[in-house]
């Protein structure tokens, strides 16, 4: 007997309302609907992430049947990982797109994948090579601390940014190891300015741009998506050397060595997939939650396996879909807890124009059971409402999806920056 396992997936706890909807989108909402995949924890916010999803990725299908793609040979699909979530980016959220998953939108090699906004941010995981004891070593990085110049104010503050020093504990005993590990995340901001806007692409050889009903959607070859993909590349780069400059100005250049780079806001196989806030690094992965829970740092196993897909609430989709070979080779892992509601969800509403989501609004309860609308145009003018997502939830879905293993469990020290976290950033 085949027990079936489910995080609710599309099946939203709550009412969901598109409104303004062009009657030839509903169609692509449907196409959508059934190449969008989820293991995000939670029925909150993951599943408003959900339906924001629809939106972009709808818009991407729309057009690429429009140029004449191929989707039983493309295989286009979104696969929210534990921490889907949705963007506090303004942008992001008007054009249709959430966080915390892997889209793939290559069509013949005729990307799509511009359109989600590819930003090269990532993790820089170091260790501390001189052991000092805890209260040195606090002093030490306060003084460290107010030496960091304002240039990195933009960066390190905002969002989810930051840099912080952490206790190793074992992963089964809970003992300090006495290794001290160090983090930075941030994307450096270098390169989102070309990005994100493809103005400058337009008159290169192999741009193309489709009016949906909801706005724009560029696809790239030839020339455009070489000159795209060489901006990236260069921009990612940057990025990686920008998070090892913060590492020098904290602790110094011999004070530290590098365990893992990575990048999980950005292009993979030439820009097949777009890794929206995930990870499908080989190496030690952190995964890191709400400031005073840490991060876990694990190693990623082969997933998804064909024994948990057969179990999954998606077997008949993924069959459908001739899915099966794609999902079974992702290796992928989630890179932190993502935001998510402080109050119960009612419902959620979307108002869309011509550019893709106007406006959208957020039914809740309050603490007392009264309930409460939240208007606003996208999710960073209610941050207020958000937290980060508990550790506990996370995890419970990556060990049930059998995506990664548990190798050390890090404890707080002290957070170098920002000096207080707020949920969306302190600008």
């Amino acid at each position: 007997m085949v027990t079936r396992i489910s995080n609710l997936g599309n099946k939203i706890p709550f009412p969901v309302k598109f409104h303004n909807m062009s009657e030839e989108f509903k169609t692509w909402i449907d196409e959508a609907d059934k190449r969008i995949f989820s293991l995000a924890a939670g029925n909150r916010i993951s599943n408003i992430a959900l339906a924001v999803m629809k939106i972009g990725f709808g818009k991407i299908l729309y057009a690429a049947n429009e140029l004449g793609a191929d989707f039983e040979k493309d295989k286009p699909y979104v696969l929210f990982a534990p921490d889907g979530t949705i963007s506090l980016n303004k942008e992001r959220t008007k054009r249709g797109f959430s966080y915390g998953c892997n889209v793939r939108a290559d069509f013949g090699g005729m990307i799509a994948t511009c359109n989600s906004m590819p930003n090269a941010c990532g993790y820089t995981f170091s260790e501390l090579i001189d052991k000092q004891d805890d209260t040195t070593l606090k002093t030490w990085l306060k003084q460290k601390q107010l030496e960091l110049g304002k240039e990195y104010m933009p960066q390190l503050g905002k969002g989810n940014h930051f840099t912080a020093v952490y206790r190793v504990r074992d992963i089964l005993t809970g003992e300090d190891t006495g290794r001290r590990f160090a983090m930075v995340h941030s994307s450096g901001g270098l390169g989102s300015e070309y990005l994100y806007n493809l103005k400058w692409l337009k008159e290169e050889e192999g741009y193309h741009e489709v009016e949906t009903p909801h706005g724009l959607i560029s696809f790239l070859e030839g020339e455009a998506k070489k000159r795209y993909l060489k901006i990236y590349q260069e921009g990612d780069k940057k990025n990686v050397e920008y998070r090892k400059t913060v590492m020098n100005k904290h602790f110094g250049k011999k004070a530290y060595k590098i365990l893992e780079t990575i990048t999980h806001q950005g292009l993979s196989k030439d820009g097949c997939y777009h890794k929206l806030g995930i990870q499908t690094h080989q190496g030690l992965l952190p995964i890191a939650f709400n400031p005073e829970e840490g991060i876990l740092v694990a190693k990623p196993k082969q997933n998804l396996t064909r024994e948990f897909i057969d179990t999954w609430e998606y077997k008949e989709e993924v069959e459908a879909l001739n899915l099966y070979g794609e999902l079974t080779k992702l290796d992928f892992c989630p890179h932190g807890g993502g935001y998510e509601f402080k109050v119960p969800i009612e419902g959620f509403e979307m108002f869309l124009n011509p550019e893709g989501i106007e406006s959208l609004k957020v039914h809740t309860l309050t603490p007392k059971g009264k309930k409460k609308e939240l208007s606003a145009n996208y999710f960073r003018e209610i941050r207020e409402f958000l937290s980060f997502r508990r550790k506990l939830p996370l995890m419970r879905e990556v060990y049930r999806a059998g995506l990664a293993e548990p190798i050390f469990d890090l404890t707080p020290l002290m957070q170098v920056y920002p000096l207080v976290s707020i949920v969306g950033g302190t600008l």
